[in-house]
């Protein structure tokens, strides 16, 4: 009678789950999904106070994309953002502290989502629970900085631009609020730096054995319609800042195909031979 080989993670097929695995109830699962659940609102809260604090210098780093596209549109003098009512300035410094608060809390929420995984998986897989935080940080930063850089100051030129040429014999006078900027800069900021996240979101459902890299790929032409869809709805409604979305989730998405197929591996390897021992007559 054969011997079935040891996989990567040290054990034989599918006979034993993971290091450490013992059976919980439904209200075990319910008790810890509240607790990583309070643990990421919390952060996220700290999040909040800190950068409420910090609300005025936050709202003058979002405003750089505004002075640079209007120097390079040509633009006398230096935008102004009006506030129209009284509460308005207070519900912007909500809106940049809840932003950054999120963004803030980003490691904690990672974290917290491994922590509640983790119980389901082999030891070789637990091991990448810092790279894991660490890169939800920087895909996370990655995709808002790629943002603030080309995407926030290329839309509000393009946008300058097309007010001076639609409107070329009547003299234009800009009245934008400090609400509206702020609101739809950091709407776009956040969507982009979730956005970079697919991979990471692709690596952590693989590495759970949700999903492999054939269920993304077969529904490939749904996701490319959908991510258009979602640029459409996150992005301000013209076409520049909506394919410089669309693009790299595009990229992003085929991206996670790779990883999926990476980290689907050893899930594949002990279904394969749990199959095998099932084919030769041995105990499951």
């Amino acid at each position: 009678m054969s011997t079935p080989e040891e996989d990567e993670n040290g054990h034989d097929g599918l006979a034993e789950g993971p290091e450490g695995d013992e059976p919980m109830s439904f209200w075990d699962h319910l008790g810890e999904l509240r607790s990583a659940l309070m643990k990421s609102a919390l952060a996220v809260v700290g999040g909040f106070v800190l950068c409420f604090i910090y609300a005025t210098e936050i709202r003058e780093f979002l405003a750089l994309p505004l002075h640079d596209a209007w120097r390079e549109a040509g633009l006398k003098g230096e935008p102004q953002l009006q506030v129209l009512a009284m509460m308005d300035a207070f519900i912007t410094d909500v809106r940049v502290a809840v932003a950054g608060g999120i963004f803030v809390a980003t490691p904690v929420i990672f974290w917290q989502l491994w922590m509640f995984v983790s119980p389901g998986l082999y030891k070789r897989e637990k091991r990448f629970a810092i790279p894991f935080v660490m890169s939800s940080v920087l895909m996370f930063l990655a995709g808002a900085s790629f943002c603030y850089l080309l995407v926030l100051p290329w839309t509000i030129q393009w946008l300058f631009g097309y007010t001076q040429s639609a409107s070329a014999d009547t003299p234009v006078i800009y009245n934008l609020t400090l609400n509206d900027y702020i609101r739809d800069t950091t709407k776009i900021l956040v969507a982009f730096g979730s956005v970079f996240e697919f991979p990471l979101l692709a690596a952590f459902l693989a590495a759970a054995g949700v999903i492999d890299h054939m269920t993304l790929l077969r529904f490939w032409k749904f996701a490319v319609v959908i991510m258009f869809v979602i640029a459409a709805f996150l992005t301000p409604p013209e076409p520049v800042s909506q394919m410089m979305m669309a693009v790299p989730m595009i990229i992003l998405f085929f991206l996670s195909v790779g990883v999926a197929y990476l980290l689907s591996r050893p899930h594949r390897r002990a279904t394969e031979q749990a199959l095998a021992r099932i084919d030769e007559g041995d105990e499951p």
